[in-house]
C-alpha cells in the first residue's frame, strides 16, 4: 500500500447544496473575528510600546483594518442573502472569492508580523507574538476548515514566515521552535481535512433528511410543510411584482369506493398516478402539494386573468377524470376543485387556503366540477368531459372492473 499526501490537498467535492451551506458557515462567526482583532491590537500595542518598532505598528494597523473590512463584509453578506432569501450557487462562489482574499491578506499580515518580531532582540516579544500566531492558526483550523484549500493556504502563509525567521535566528531553542511549528503545520493540514470531511458528511445527511421530511412518501410530491414554508413567500412575491396567483384545492371523487373495492395497494398506485398526472400540469414556478389522503393543493403562479385559472381547473378535471388502468382494473375517478384567486387586498396564506376550501365545498355540494371563490363562492360549470366522467363514475362506483 502506497502512502500519499495528495488526499490532504484533494478533498472530496461536495454537492452544490452542501457547498452553499459551507460558504454560509464562513460568514456565521463574526464574534471570533472581533475577538482576534482585539487581541491583535493589544499585542501590537504592547510590542510597539516595548520596542518602538514602526513596522510592527504598521502591520498591527493593517491587521485591524482587514478585521474591520471582514466584519463589514459579513454584514453585507447577511443583508444580501436576507434580500435574496437564499444563496445561489453563483453568488456563493463570488462570496467565497471575497472571503478568500480577506482571509489570505489577514494570514499574510499575521505571519509577517510574527517574522518581524523574531528579528527583534526581545525574547519576551517572541513569546507574546508566537502565542498570537498559534491562536490565529487554531482559529483557521476550526473556522475555515469548511474550505480546506483556503485553510491550508492560510496555515502556510501564517507559519512559513516565522519558521524561516527561526531558522535565520539560529540556536537550539529557535531551531527547535521551527521544528515544532513545522510539525504543527503538517498536523493542522490533517486536522483540516478530517474536520472538512466530518462537516460535509453531517451537512449531506442533514439536507437529505430535510428533503425527505418535505416529501410525501407515497407520491413523492411536496407535503404540507413545504406549503407552509413557501406559500407566504409566493404571496409576498406576487404582491410585490403585481402578479396574479391562484390556489386550487381539490380532492378525488369516489376514491374511497375504489380503495375499499380493490384494496389499499391499488389505492396507493391510484394516488401515485393522480400525482403524476397533476405534476404534468404544473410549471416549475407552481407548487403541487399532497395534503394527505386524496386531498391536493396546486398553487398556480403568474395568473394574469381569471380565465387562466379556470383553464387550469378544466385541464385538472379532464386529466384526473380520464380512465385509469391499475393492476388489471379499469377505474374512473372524478375530482372537485375549489379556486381562490389572489385579491387586491392583502391576505394571509391561511385566508387564501380557507377561501379555496370554501369554493371546494361549494363545488362538491352543487355536484359540479369546480367553483371559484368571489365575495361569495361563485359556481362555475365544469367542462362537459368532467361532467360525463363524473356521471360515469357514479354508475361504476359499485361495479368497477
Amino acid at each position: 500500500m502506497k502512502f500519499s499526501a495528495l488526499p490532504l490537498f484533494r478533498p472530496p467535492r461536495p454537492s452544490d447544496a452542501v457547498y452553499v451551506e459551507l460558504i454560509d458557515a464562513l460568514f456565521s462567526l463574526v464574534p471570533p473575528t472581533i475577538i482576534f482583532a482585539i487581541c491583535l491590537g493589544a499585542v501590537g500595542l504592547a510590542i510597539t510600546a516595548r520596542t518602538g518598532d514602526i513596522p510592527v505598528a504598521v502591520l498591527t494597523i493593517i491587521g485591524l483594518l482587514i478585521a474591520g473590512i471582514r466584519v463589514l463584509m459579513a454584514r453585507s453578506y447577511r443583508r444580501s442573502t436576507a434580500a435574496a432569501e437564499s444563496l445561489s450557487l453563483a453568488n456563493a462562489r463570488i462570496w467565497e472569492r471575497r472571503f478568500s482574499i480577506q482571509a489570505v491578506a489577514n494570514g499574510l499580515t499575521v505571519g509577517t508580523l510574527t517574522a518581524r518580531c523574531f528579528m527583534l532582540p526581545y525574547p519576551s516579544v517572541h513569546m507574546l507574538v508566537i502565542g498570537l500566531m498559534i491562536a490565529f492558526a487554531a482559529g483557521i483550523v476550526t473556522r475555515v476548515a469548511y474550505r480546506p484549500h483556503l485553510a491550508q493556504l492560510n496555515l502556510l502563509v501564517v507559519s512559513l514566515p516565522p519558521i524561516i525567521a527561526c531558522l535565520i535566528h539560529g540556536g537550539h531553542v529557535y531551531l527547535c521552535l521551527a521544528f515544532i511549528l513545522t510539525v504543527f503545520l503538517l498536523g493542522a493540514f490533517e486536522t483540516v481535512q478530517h474536520l472538512y470531511e466530518t462537516v460535509v458528511s453531517q451537512l449531506t445527511l442533514k439536507l437529505r433528511f430535510a428533503g425527505l421530511a418535505r416529501l410525501d412518501p407515497l407520491t413523492g410530491l411536496s407535503n404540507r410543510l413545504v406549503l407552509n414554508e413557501n406559500l407566504e413567500r409566493m404571496l409576498a412575491q406576487a404582491y410585490r411584482n403585481n402578479l396574479g396567483l391562484a390556489v386550487h384545492s381539490l380532492d378525488l371523487n369516489h376514491f374511497k369506493a375504489a380503495n375499499d373495492s380493490f384494496g389499499h395497494p391499488v389505492g396507493d398506485l391510484l394516488l401515485r398516478e393522480v400525482a403524476r398526472r397533476l405534476s404534468q400540469l404544473t410549471r416549475a414556478s407552481d407548487l403541487l402539494v399532497r395534503l394527505g389522503g386524496d386531498e391536493f393543493i396546486l398553487v398556480q403562479t403568474d395568473v394574469s386573468t381569471r380565465e387562466q385559472a379556470l383553464a387550469l381547473a378544466s385541464r385538472i378535471l379532464t386529466d384526473v377524470s380520464a380512465p385509469y388502468r391499475i393492476d388489471g382494473h379499469d377505474i374512473i375517478l372524478g375530482t372537485s376543485v375549489g379556486i381562490a384567486l389572489l385579491p387586491s387586498e392583502q391576505l394571509t396564506p391561511d385566508d387564501l387556503l380557507a377561501r379555496a376550501d370554501q369554493a371546494l365545498y361549494q363545488a362538491k355540494r352543487a355536484g359540479i366540477g369546480f367553483a371559484i371563490y368571489t365575495v361569495a363562492p361563485q359556481l362555475v360549470p365544469a367542462i362537459d368531459i368532467g361532467d360525463a366522467a363524473q356521471r360515469a363514475d357514479e354508475r361504476k362506483t359499485q361495479g368497477l372492473r
